[in-house]
């Protein structure tokens, strides 16, 4: 496929700060703290203890960076090529695959044309008001019925959900596979920041679908159950950061490439 180039892009800096707000609910860490020359997030998890993001791969901040980043389990994600941040990393950083930070204005068009196969079901569970998660399950192979169902959730980053469904159809079986699932989260800046630093924005994150099921349009049915909610909420922008192959599905859903992003792993 190919793909559109990123253009010179003056609003990357609050497309970054919307993307780190945003990631750090979805993820349940603790909230990003502005650094010099971006943010720095506490994740807290085994190989992830902490990650700087910087919206320009400015060379002092780099080098600085690289120079007093000794732990191992720390990472930088800059957003420029990985062209030009490896030449200023040591043989102690392994650089990961490429990323794309992309957003779109048009969330209510990514809501849209994206129904599901026969034999999936869709939930959406809330966990609180600002972070909901997306689930397709797979309800219609051999043994399963097919049918409805909804679900709730608490917390923050992890939830848990009930859900009910009914079907008919074959015998009884091991019930509704995981087939496809998204997070997302709400976020218009640090409380009482004024004025606000980016538009209300929607973090999507941790889109997957299995492999079993994959090429089925769930992915796309997963994101648009997400813009949706993000809209009745009041979101106007939705932001992420893609892999390669989620890159190809969201420039097909209308989304455009705002940098390329290189993510760098401090090793033991």
């Amino acid at each position: 496929m190919t793909h559109t180039a990123a253009a010179p892009d003056t609003g990357l800096h609050s497309a970054v700060h919307a993307w780190v707000d945003g990631w750090a609910r979805a993820r349940g860490t603790d909230v990003p703290q502005a650094v010099p020359g971006g943010f720095r997030i506490e994740v807290r998890r085994p190989g992830h203890l902490a990650r700087h993001v910087l919206p320009e791969a400015e060379p002092a901040v780099l080098r600085d960076l690289v120079a007093t980043l000794t732990t191992p389990g720390l990472w930088i994600k800059a957003c420029a090529p990985r062209e030009v941040v490896e030449p200023l990393l040591t043989a102690d950083w392994e650089i990961s695959e490429p990323q794309y930070l992309m957003t779109t204005d048009e969330l209510a068009a990514s809501r849209s044309g994206a129904g599901l196969p026969s034999g999936y079901r869709l939930e959406i569970v809330d966990e609180g008001q600002e972070v909901f998660e997306a689930r397709v399950h797979a309800v219609g192979g051999p043994g399963n019925g097919s049918g409805t169902g909804t679900g709730t959730g608490t917390g923050t980053g992890t939830g848990s959900c009930s859900g009910t469904g009914s079907g008919s159809g074959g015998a009884e079986g091991p019930g509704p596979v995981l087939a496809a699932s998204g997070r997302a989260a709400l976020t218009t800046g640090a409380p009482g920041s004024s004025p606000a630093p980016y538009a209300p924005s929607v973090v999507f994150d941790m889109i997957g679908t299995e492999p079993a099921h994959q090429r089925r349009g769930l992915g796309r049915a997963v994101m648009a159950a997400l813009a949706g909610r993000a809209v009745e909420r009041g979101a106007r922008q939705g932001v992420l950061v893609a892999s390669p192959d989620g890159r190809a599905l969201y420039e097909a859903m209308g989304w455009r490439l705002r940098s390329r992003v290189t993510a760098a792993g401090r090793m033991g």
